[in-house]
């Protein structure tokens, strides 16, 4: 019973071997049958390019990336706070697998800003930026405003939908 239970733990184990410095390596063997099946997005063939919004349900925040997983995005991103707090820019992501690194660089008010580039997670249906973010990015938002934990859902793929989202200072948030 003993050795029974020892080679049932060894071939669960064998399920979710992986290898280091594999390009799928964060990929194991039930999330492949799962990409397979259409359960999940393969993460090697997700595009960050589209419009998104609040998760919320308020309608007001958005965020919107143009472009391709060869060559960058342009992005933009917005979130409010009721009718003037508000946290607004524009900037450049690239996306590796379900990670999107996002370095804005220009706030609503057209000022040039550093210092603001983070790791979001996108599943290839919803984007979540981190809890914590650098100090630099407090330059993109008014008084008592964060982008800290925004998250926003894919509302419709594209450079174009991109090309059509709108900011509040920024007329068109990916305009480009």
């Amino acid at each position: 019973m003993i050795r029974l239970a020892a080679l049932a733990c060894l071939v669960l184990a064998g399920c979710s071997e992986t290898r280091a410095g594999d390009d799928e390596a964060s990929v194991t063997p039930l999330d492949a049958a799962a990409i397979e099946a259409g359960v999940i997005a393969d993460p090697q063939a997700i595009d960050l390019a589209g419009s998104f919004a609040d998760t919320g349900g308020t309608g007001n925040d958005a965020f919107c990336a143009r472009g391709d997983r060869q060559g960058g995005y342009a992005v933009g991103v917005l979130v409010t706070f009721g009718s003037t707090t508000q946290c607004e820019a524009q900037g450049v992501a690239s996306l590796t697998g379900e990670q999107a690194r996002i370095s804005l660089n220009r706030s609503g008010k057209g000022n040039a800003i550093s210092d603001c580039s983070f790791d979001a997670h996108f599943d290839g249906s919803g984007l979540a930026l981190p809890g914590s973010l650098p100090d630099g990015c407090e330059a993109v938002c008014n008084s008592r405003a964060s982008l800290a934990g925004a998250s926003f859902a894919l509302i419709e793929p594209g450079d174009d939908a991109a090309a059509r989202a709108r900011g509040r200072s920024i007329e068109r948030l990916c305009d480009g």
